[in-house]
């Protein structure tokens, strides 16, 4: 029951957006301005029934690819007590010249917000879970700032970028009860407090398709710096490396793979530290379930769209999934492939009206438990 319960939730999540409006426009015929608003109404397992609005203006100035501007304001709450707030834009010209920036601001208010302990070994009970002696209350607003120049030109096939990244934070986490594993092992960080941070990577990005990629290749490295010196409560520096590949394996039917790694340096609050275990990867794992001073993950899945109507203006599509990592610690084993962490699943996704919107929504199992997730865009 509880499966057939999840399947019905998914389909619920990518079905309700059709509700939503759209201006009705093809692949070939992206030009002017879209606008898109669409109601949600979902389940996930770590917020239970949430709702909620999306909209969405994309302007293809001149037929720009992929878009000359694109504006995101989401709005969601869930029974769970979760309310969360977020603004984007991204631009593709400034002043006249390829330079890309894009600003998000995120406002989140989160009662059940997850903390397990530190370490790849960090102790579960289902039990405890559901008594919610694992939740802590965290409010947390966010700004970001990224601006992009390309370094090389790849005769229209790719493109090399430089970048460079300025992030301000402020959290605030209060505890839900003298017995929850917050109080009794506080992490660093319990306190809260500002974050403010300066980074700088590359990207190689030869993609045929930016929101749906069927081929290509796309490669980051980055480093942010949070000197005290700049206003922090902590001091650190993080670096991250991401690789991930496309393959179509038959028309409509993609193999996609990727592999990423994270390493925090210094003193680190707990809620900036390398995790897994949410929809971005281990999914089916509780949220947040691994933390760790460095993390290795490996992401793999073969996506297909199943059903085209009104001239491809309505896709369905499904896929399937397998992720495996871990994390690293003090207290873990040192070698690379010691106790890797591995989940499955399956889900199905949705492009109503604009092919560069798509909502996903899966299923995934882990040794601990299974999860329900719905979200905007695929994993990777």
């Amino acid at each position: 029951m509880k499966t057939i319960f999840a399947l019905s939730t998914i389909i619920v999540g990518l079905l309700l957006p059709i509700c939503g409006y759209s201006q009705l426009m093809s692949d070939s015929e992206m030009r002017g301005v879209n606008h898109s608003f669409y109601p949600i109404v979902g389940y996930s397992s770590d917020l239970g029934f949430f709702g909620g609005g999306l909209f969405q203006r994309i302007d293809y100035a001149d037929g720009i690819r992929p878009f000359l501007s694109n504006t995101v304001v989401d709005v969601t709450g869930s029974t769970r007590g979760k309310w969360a707030g977020a603004f984007e834009y991204e631009r593709t010209r400034m002043f006249g010249r390829p330079l890309r920036t894009r600003s998000i601001l995120d406002v989140v208010r989160n009662p059940i917000y997850n903390y397990f302990g530190i370490g790849n070994r960090s102790e579960f009970s289902t039990s405890e879970f559901d008594d919610g002696l694992y939740y802590l209350l965290q409010r947390r607003i966010n700004a970001r700032f990224e601006i992009r120049k390309p370094l090389y030109l790849m005769d229209g096939r790719g493109v090399v970028e430089g970048v460079f990244r300025l992030k301000t934070s402020y959290t605030e986490n209060e505890d839900r009860g003298a017995d929850t594993r917050f109080v009794e092992l506080p992490p660093p960080g319990a306190d809260g407090g500002w974050v403010n941070t300066v980074g700088a990577g590359l990207i190689y990005d030869i993609r045929n398709n930016e929101f749906d990629p069927r081929s290509g290749i796309r490669a980051e490295l980055g480093a942010d710096f949070s000197p005290k010196v700049a206003g922090n409560d902590y001091g650190y520096s993080f670096y991250f490396a991401e690789l991930t590949s496309y393959l179509s394996i038959v028309e409509s039917t993609v193999f996609a793979q990727k592999i990423a790694a994270e390493h925090s340096y210094g003193t680190a609050p707990f809620y900036e530290l390398p995790v897994l275990g949410n929809k971005d990867g281990l999914r089916g794992f509780a949220m947040n379930r691994f933390l760790g001073e460095s993390s290795v993950l490996y992401m793999a899945e073969l996506r297909s769209w199943l059903f085209h109507f009104f001239d491809d203006q309505v896709k369905f599509g499904g896929h399937l999934f397998f992720d495996t990592g871990r994390v690293f610690s003090d207290t873990d084993s040192p070698r690379l492939f010691d106790n890797w962490k591995r989940t499955y699943g399956f889900g199905g996704a949705m492009s109503a009206f604009n092919p560069d919107l798509i909502f996903r929504g899966e299923l995934g199992f882990s040794e601990e438990s299974y999860r329900i997730y719905a979200g905007i865009g695929f994993a990777f």
